[in-house]
């Protein structure tokens, strides 16, 4: 265990995020503002050296989003699902597009869960739109789907594009059209789908609209909410963004952000749909210190903590990734020796799942 973490009692989400595995080193000798440094960059998803493209002619890449999911019936890897832009467009590139506007949908493989991931050379979707990509996010498919064994939404930039494929590790997605609403267009963005227990897919955004597909996921999703969060008491409903769903422990959880108070909050149902409940405390913010290493007392400070993904291990969340930028978006201008990255966190989904019941049902009342 880490010098100076002492595992408290759990009395809210962030309390399960676990020490950091150092799987390179912890090292100040890269780019970042001094509260990144010392860091494991071989942790996620990364381009550790910022070069002067006009001295090198190397394009330095910045990343965003990064699902993970692991490959056991093929190469017994982990695949990453990212988005990348040039780095010296900045985070936003002014007076045209680029930047994480223009960003293009990347897949990288490792080993190991928590990295180093080695991006492929090829791009998830070269011949569709140039590979354009953002909001990049992939799930697993009912194993009964035509439409193949994987899926990817692409949305803010694209509206709500759909890729499925057959097999991670030849990497060939073919582009299946828009996701299908029963009415109609909607804002498509922070896209998150999961494969239910029941076999039904369900879908959420940052506008809180959750809707279900019984059938496959080519076929169309029928609305069921069109905005969840002024219904759960407490939780502010203006500036949501990046909300992430999943099932655990016999219930539904997410994970939303407010991205104007840099605080993030997690809610709890037992049928997905409704009833959803606002668990005491918040799920994790930057101002709070909760990425620590192991073994060290170093704890890193990302100004920005967005787009978190879970990955789960036989139904139980082991870690959660996090897109991260080392200054606010606005300061972020290109060739700066700044950028962002995705980072993997470990995670007591057990703690979770036991800490979900007692607020969901209350002590003295769990179901199990």
């Amino acid at each position: 265990m880490m010098s100076g973490f002492v595992r408290t009692e759990i009395k809210q989400f962030m309390d399960c995020f676990l020490p950091v595995p150092v799987t390179g080193q912890l090292t100040g000798d890269c780019w970042g503002a001094e509260h990144v440094l010392p860091r494991d960059q071989d942790n996620g998803l990364e381009d550790k050296v910022l070069e002067d493209p006009a001295i090198t002619g190397k394009v330095n890449y910045t990343y965003w989003d990064g699902t993970i999911l692991y490959d056991k019936d093929g190469c017994g890897k982990y695949h990453m699902f990212a988005s990348r832009w040039d780095e010296a467009d900045g985070f936003e590139k002014v007076n045209g597009t680029g930047g994480w506007s223009g960003s293009l949908a990347v897949e990288a493989v490792s080993d190991h869960l928590y990295g180093p991931y080695d991006q492929k050379e090829r791009l998830l979707w070269p011949d569709s739109l140039g590979g354009l990509g953002h909001n990049v996010y992939v799930f697993r498919l009912r194993e009964d789907d035509p439409a193949g064994a994987y899926a990817a939404i692409a949305s803010d930039t694209r509206p709500g594009d759909l890729f499925t494929t057959d097999n991670l590790d030849e990497g060939k997605w073919t582009y299946r059209g828009l996701l299908k609403l029963d009415r109609g267009h909607f804002f498509r963005a922070n896209i998150c789908i999961i494969l239910r227990p029941d076999g039904v897919y369900e879908l959420l955004n940052r506008d809180g609209l959750i809707a279900l597909c019984e059938g496959s996921i080519l076929d169309t999703f029928h609305l069921r909410h069109e905005n969840i969060w002024p219904e759960i008491k407490g939780l502010p409903t203006e500036n949501m963004e990046d909300p992430v769903l999943w099932y655990s422990g016999g219930l539904y959880h997410c994970v939303v952000n407010q991205w104007s108070a840099r605080t993030a909050f997690y809610i709890i149902s037992e049928n997905g749909v409704d009833g959803w409940k606002l668990a005491d405390g918040i799920a994790y913010s930057p101002l709070r210190d909760f990425i620590r290493y192991e073994d060290s007392d170093v704890v890193n400070r990302w100004n920005k903590i967005e787009r978190p993904g879970v990955y789960l291990e036989e139904g139980v969340m082991k870690a959660m990734t996090f897109s991260v930028l080392d200054l606010p978006k606005e300061e972020d201008k290109g060739n700066d020796g700044h950028a962002s990255k995705v980072i993997v966190v470990p995670f007591d989904g057990e703690a979770l799942n036991r800490f979900a019941r007692e607020q969901y049902y209350g002590k003295q009342n769990q179901k199990v």
